[in-house]
């Protein structure tokens, strides 16, 4: 899956990536949101820049994950100036301002399945701060060929509310 979602096209990327987030953008759990919980995309990730500079225009706050030890944590963004290159080279923000309850989170993966399971990187991060800190909705990012009818899944792994592609979002 990795492999063929390196191998796309930037420029196809860009533009899936942008219906990808205009359909978060556009939903009622988006606009709704006080705090959004998203994620600094990095290589062939579903890109989140117009996401976070939407909400930033809403008078939302944005955070975004934070490396810690074996755990994630949500810390407020104020610019994207500030973020900088954290343990696996992914941009986070300072350990300023902690995120209160996060009420939509996006979450990126390497696929995820339509019963809301998703495999990420093999580290964990994600389910344990989903099981930890329940935010009130998660989301999934990706594009609609990481759909896929099942993933092999554990008691450990966390289910997405909703995944969110080029082709709209499925709840589930």
């Amino acid at each position: 899956m990795l492999e063929k979602r390196n191998s796309q096209a930037m420029g196809d990327n860009a533009r899936r990536s942008a219906l990808a987030q205009e359909y978060i953008v556009k939903s009622r759990e988006f606009q709704s949101a006080k705090i959004v919980g998203a994620y600094s995309a990095t290589g062939s990730e579903v890109r989140t820049d117009l996401l976070i500079s939407e909400a930033k225009r809403m008078g939302k706050v944005v955070a975004l994950p934070r490396t810690e030890g074996d755990m994630i944590n949500f810390y407020e963004m104020s610019s994207t100036d500030e973020l900088i290159a954290g343990r696996f080279g992914i941009m986070e923000p300072p350990p300023t301002h902690p995120a209160r309850r996060i009420d939509l989170l996006v979450v990126p993966g390497i696929a995820f399945d339509k019963q809301g399971y998703r495999l990420g990187y093999g580290k964990g991060y994600y389910d344990r701060y989903l099981s930890e800190k329940k935010p009130q909705f998660a989301i999934g990012l990706a594009y609609n060929f990481q759909l896929l009818e099942s993933l092999p899944h554990d008691k450990h792994d966390a289910k997405m509310d909703a995944i969110a592609t080029e082709d709209g979002i499925l709840y589930l």
